[in-house]
């Protein structure tokens, strides 16, 4: 990167940014593996402007998860691009309203080389024709093109429709970038499609199939667990053996020669660790405990007799996981009947709702702001309701928010006069900073260990002045200290559910 840019950064630089633009900045690909809040969006920008600033780079695509795409263009790019860039920039919608359309058909206008021309797409428009067709059009009016995966564990299947679309763009591009925490977020298999796509010759193989087979051991044929999966098979695919990964006695996936993997891909990656370049405030970690209801104790009881017969069955994963979901929810104070299109909430008290209402009062009482994360909308409305009964300033941030909603709640809660933010971990997860809170409570969480640390990375990151509590609300004696205690140790709640039945359900 040219010395004189330096002096011509529109924010203030940490060292580690600038060492990967320095070291990655002019490579036609790099994995920019950085742990969330690290400032990876300003180095991507910043080493676009600087390729633009050469004549190297004429248009961007950056594709990143719903919402956060239109981060980008809100607040990342007036935030961190530098005003001496001539700058045009949309965001793809698959519904726009006049005014997007105009600005999305202008900027597939390339008719003026000295301008840098940016699209923003989430990454579900590359499932539909229309989104993957606009993204190829733009692409085929730019000359020199960068991709940009953000969050790029978004394409960790190879076979899926977003994985194949980014493929077909690849071949338009000269530059291509993939952002994330890190590539592996469950298991070495991840790592495939989102290196395939950087370039094919980085894992020495193209063949999805081998890469499975050299970094895990796989099930063999006659084994019981395998027969039963290939006789749930469609007939016409059961002539076809499928890789399972074995597990060994604690149900963990038997993975092998991760270092010969990590090997291959340290090459073409810079890795950000917070510990290492940045002086952040402390993780405070609690756990509130509460009782159930004796009328969720009733209901709790009869669904977990059914779910002991589902986890020692031959149920599949998703089965399992559906099961224990269904613990879950009854501890928040509701449960699914097969007979009723909508949630049933559980009559009389609910414990674990004015445990939270007790938390933000006294939080909000210490002068602190508070992030408050559900998993589902009922336990989001139920909490809003409450919260505002007590005339407590709260935004919402979920599926059921539109853009300019969400945009607003943000600021409302960064700038304005709203103490709480209660959010739903799939929609507000990623992305999005919201450094105002120093208390984060998990009213639930979902299953993944991965929408934990996203989650927990809003308040945790560059611009956090203060100690970040994070408050998990637990019932005694139910699924919610079984889910809490796996992410707490980094694991999927996913890689525990062949354990013991008896730890997993107490009563």
């Amino acid at each position: 990167m040219q010395s004189d840019t330096i002096s011509r950064f529109k924010t203030k630089p940490f060292d580690h940014q600038l060492e990967c633009l320095n070291k990655f900045g002019r490579r036609k690909y790099f994995a920019l593996l950085a742990e969330m809040g690290t400032g990876k969006t300003w180095i991507i920008i910043n080493n676009i402007a600087d390729l633009w600033s050469d004549h190297d780079l004429d248009g961007v695509i950056v594709l990143a998860p719903n919402g956060v795409h239109h981060n980008w263009q809100l607040r990342e790019l007036p935030k961190h691009m530098p005003d001496w860039v001539r700058l045009k920039s949309a965001v793809w919608s698959a519904d726009a309203n006049k005014t997007e359309r105009a600005a999305l058909d202008e900027l597939l206008c390339g008719n003026d080389s000295s301008e840098l021309r940016m699209l923003m797409m989430n990454w579900e428009a590359l499932q539909t024709k229309r989104g993957l067709a606009f993204a190829e059009r733009f692409a085929n009016s730019c000359t020199r093109l960068m991709l940009v995966g953000d969050e790029s564990y978004y394409i960790k299947n190879p076979s899926a429709s977003r994985s194949k679309g980014l493929m077909k763009l690849k071949r338009y591009s000269k530059y291509r970038r993939i952002m994330n925490g890190t590539p592996i977020t469950n298991s070495p298999f991840d790592a495939y499609s989102q290196f395939a796509f950087l370039d094919e010759t980085i894992l020495g193989t193209t063949s999805y199939y081998a890469f499975k087979a050299e970094y895990a051991e796989m099930l063999q044929e006659g084994d019981k667990l395998l027969d039963h999966i290939k006789k749930n098979m469609p007939l016409h695919k059961q002539r076809f053996t499928p890789q399972v990964v074995a597990r060994d006695r604690a149900g963990r996936a038997k993975y092998r020669n991760l270092d010969k993997l990590q090997a291959l891909i340290a090459p073409h990656s810079f890795r950000v660790l917070k510990s290492e370049c940045l002086d952040l405030p402390k993780k405070i970690y609690k756990t509130a405990w509460f009782d159930v209801s004796a009328q969720q104790r009733v209901v709790y009881k009869k669904a977990a007799k059914e779910c002991r017969l589902v986890l020692a069955g031959e149920e599949t994963p998703i089965n399992k996981l559906a099961a224990l979901m269904k613990l879950a929810q009854i501890t928040s104070g509701y449960y699914i009947h097969p007979d009723s299109s909508d949630p049933v909430r559980i009559e009389g008290d609910n414990p674990k709702l004015a445990l939270l209402r007790e938390r933000v009062v006294s939080a909000i009482e210490q002068g602190k702001k508070v992030i408050v994360w559900a998993r589902f909308r009922i336990e989001i409305e139920d909490i809003v309701r409450v919260l505002r009964e007590d005339e407590i300033a709260v935004v919402e941030y979920h599926g059921g928010i539109n853009k300019e909603g969400r945009t607003t709640a943000i600021e409302e809660f960064q700038h304005g006069e709203a103490n709480v933010f209660v959010g739903q971990q799939q929609a507000g997860g990623t992305g999005i900073t919201l450094t105002a809170a120093s208390c984060v409570i998990y009213f639930s969480n979902t299953f993944s260990l991965h929408d934990r640390l996203q989650t927990e990375d809003r308040a945790h990151r560059i611009g956090q002045e203060q100690d970040v509590t994070y408050i998990n609300l637990v019932a005694r004696n139910t699924i919610d200290a079984t889910i809490v205690d796996a992410l707490m140790n980094k694991k999927d709640i996913a890689d525990i559910i062949t354990g013991d039945i008896k730890k997993l359900l107490p009563f």
